[in-house]
């Protein structure tokens, strides 16, 4: 039997170490952190029924790949769907639903005709699977030329300008806001309990099926000696494997293959990403209705997003207490990134006050805030070609997936699964 090293134990990893034991091989999944799950792990609050992830998720109805690992790891009687309210700032008329035909009918910030063209766009995007022909233009040109300036700067350039920032919105390709448009549904999803008792779970059924899993695990290295490799980290004995799958950032990989790649990471450095800062509120008192709010970001909101997660799952599960997500995706390099997490709360309680000005900040009981710094990998047109592929070519037997794997789709749990599956086969 061929034993495999999965390295990265976040849903890339757990997948692909799921699919490979399926398939017969020897897996041992190694992970840095005291728990599986990547991104989507949380914490609980003594006094909390349920988990909360460290970064915002949810699932959608149409993500397939989730509910097949949720039935292979005897976890889908945890599967939650609903509808909960989703609305987007406008300029003039303050925040209104926009995620169904009606609601775009009723949009107060487009004339009809303009409401037509756009209408008729969104639906080819919902129904073309030719993401190729469109990662060859820019999102900003294409959207200008088919639905029209008018839709896309009071609609589109606000969502591309507050993932991506100014500079890099203009870069992104058209496939990437394809994928946002055509596979996702007003239908939410979650897990009762929490995405990290998901995780638990999913980690008793993968002991079962006989992979072994190490947690908490320093300083990771792989080796490649004699068509092998040698794999370490700190408190164990060196181990050796047939093959590595390195599932996580390109970082992460440099750091773990050890210049024994150097093409291959170079490659790897060629692709832009940023990094993403969240910061969670506890409240006493509800901020407002809705689930979702997608903001406008300048100079007076620096966040792209408001989630009440608690207009989604009851504030009955946290002891009564209303929390509230704020994110928003940095250049690593630049100040904002090096802002401290007093200056972050701050600004999202000012946030939540500009939301909803009847707000009271006194409310707020605690805070946390929570960094990645690679979490949304940058696409610009024509990234197919360029992408460095899950097999590192100089080495033998050395996988490597990360979230930029998932294109043309965007970063997601769901996709995290289908890349984790699709890393195996290529084992």
């Amino acid at each position: 039997m061929k034993k495999i090293a999965v390295i990265g134990g976040g849903f890339t990893g757990m997948a692909a170490a799921t699919s490979l034991r399926n398939k017969g091989y020897d897996v041992h999944l190694f992970e840095k952190q005291n728990s599986l799950g990547g991104l989507a792990a949380g914490f609980k609050e003594p006094h909390w029924n349920s988990s909360l992830e460290y970064f915002y998720h949810h699932w959608f109805k149409s993500d397939a790949f989730v509910q097949k690992y949720a039935e292979l790891w005897n976890c889908a009687d945890g599967l939650v769907f609903k509808r909960p309210t989703t609305v987007i700032e406008t300029d003039s008329s303050g925040f209104v639903q926009l995620d169904s035909a009606i609601s775009l009918l009723q949009y107060p910030e487009l004339p009809f005709h303009d409401k037509i063209r756009l209408g008729s766009t969104l639906a080819y995007l919902k129904v073309t699977r030719n993401w190729k022909k469109l990662e060859k233009h820019r999102a900003e040109e294409w959207c200008t030329k088919y639905m029209g300036s008018r839709p896309y700067q009071k609609i589109w350039q606000p969502l591309m300008e507050g993932k991506f920032g100014e500079k890099h919105s203009k870069q992104v390709n058209m496939a990437w806001l394809w994928s946002r448009l055509s596979c996702r549904t007003p239908e939410l999803g979650t897990f009762k309990g929490g995405f990290q008792v998901f995780i638990n779970r999913a980690e008793e059924a993968m002991n079962k099926l006989g992979v072994r899993v190490y947690k908490g695990v320093a300083d990771i290295q792989a080796k490649p000696e004699g068509g092998k490799w040698q794999v370490s980290c700190t408190g164990r004995d060196i181990e050796t494997f047939d093959g590595v799958v390195v599932a996580a950032s390109p970082g992460a990989f440099e750091k773990v293959i050890a210049g024994a790649a150097p093409s291959y990471v170079q490659q790897l450095k060629k692709g832009a990403s940023l990094g993403v800062q969240v910061i969670v509120l506890a409240n006493k008192e509800r901020l407002g209705q809705n689930y979702w709010y997608s903001l406008k970001r300048n100079q007076h909101n620096p966040y792209l997003a408001l989630i009440e997660h608690t207009n989604f799952v009851p504030e009955s599960e946290y002891g009564g207490e209303h929390l509230v997500y704020l994110a928003k995706y940095v250049d690593t390099n630049s100040a904002e990134w090096a802002e401290t997490d007093e200056q972050l709360v701050s600004s999202a309680l000012k946030t939540c006050k500009r939301v909803n000005p009847n707000f009271d900040v006194g409310s707020n009981i605690r805070s946390y805030v929570f960094r990645d710094a690679y979490a949304q990998p940058i696409m610009g047109p024509n990234a197919s070609q360029v992408l460095p592929s899950l097999k590192v070519q100089d080495q033998p037997n050395l996988f490597h997936a990360s979230m930029s794997h998932v294109y043309p789709w965007d970063r997601g749990t769901n996709f995290a699964f289908e890349l984790g599956e699709k890393v195996a086969q290529n084992v």
